[in-house]
């Protein structure tokens, strides 16, 4: 007598039973997973080759400082780059402008980023005052990685500040991202503000409250 069974795995591989008795295939399942996977793939790497999104903050003050000993008008201005993005990648501010212009209108004259300072006291005069950090260097800025650079601008030569209002653009240049980041911002001085800082010679600052645009 010839007896017949069942080959290893042809059936216990292929098939499961359903409580009818009859057979149901799970040939599918392995298709589904590879599919899901190459989805989870996919989705995967948008994420990780996304542009980084950052935001450029200006803060609350400006400080100006000009005088006819240094030859031109300068300002300290601290803005604040953050990353908000869903990958890790970083992004490179690799250069900053600071465009002034009269709120009435004109040409805007082309502050350029100098240097990074620090604010520090001075105990003998009671005094803050300014003292030189880096130069302007280029800016790593990730989620783990916020960067809040205090930054020195300088004026064109033979160019002050009148009494009167003035829009502010911060225009930041990126690596990555081809578009720069941009901020602008009003701010006043008045005709003493500005015979002060004149007087000052460039060794005295005045801190401006900002009105944001």
């Amino acid at each position: 007598m010839v007896s017949w069974c069942e080959p290893p795995g042809s059936w216990g591989s292929r098939w499961g039973t359903i409580d009818d008795g009859r057979f149901l295939s799970l040939s599918w399942v392995p298709l589904a997973a590879a599919l899901l996977s190459l989805v989870l793939s996919i989705s995967g790497i948008i994420v990780a080759t996304r542009e980084p999104h950052v935001l450029v903050i200006v803060p609350d003050q400006i400080r100006v400082v000009q005088g006819v000993d240094v030859g031109f008008a300068y300002v300290y201005l601290q803005p604040a780059f953050v990353s908000t993005g869903q990958n890790d990648r970083v992004e490179v501010i690799k250069n900053m402008v600071l465009r002034m212009a009269r709120a009435e209108g004109g040409p805007p004259a082309e502050f350029r980023w100098d240097e990074q300072a620090q604010l520090v006291y001075d105990q003998a005069t009671k005094q803050l005052n300014y003292v030189y950090v880096a130069d302007a260097v280029p800016l790593l800025v990730s989620p783990k990685n916020a960067q809040v650079p205090f930054s020195v601008f300088n004026g064109p030569p033979g160019w002050y500040f009148q009494p009167g209002t003035y829009r502010a653009t911060l225009v930041a240049f990126r690596v990555v991202a081809s578009s720069p980041l941009e901020a602008s911002f009003r701010f006043t001085l008045s005709a003493d503000n500005v015979d002060f800082l004149n007087r000052s010679r460039g060794k005295s600052f005045l801190a401006f409250p900002i009105t944001h645009q």
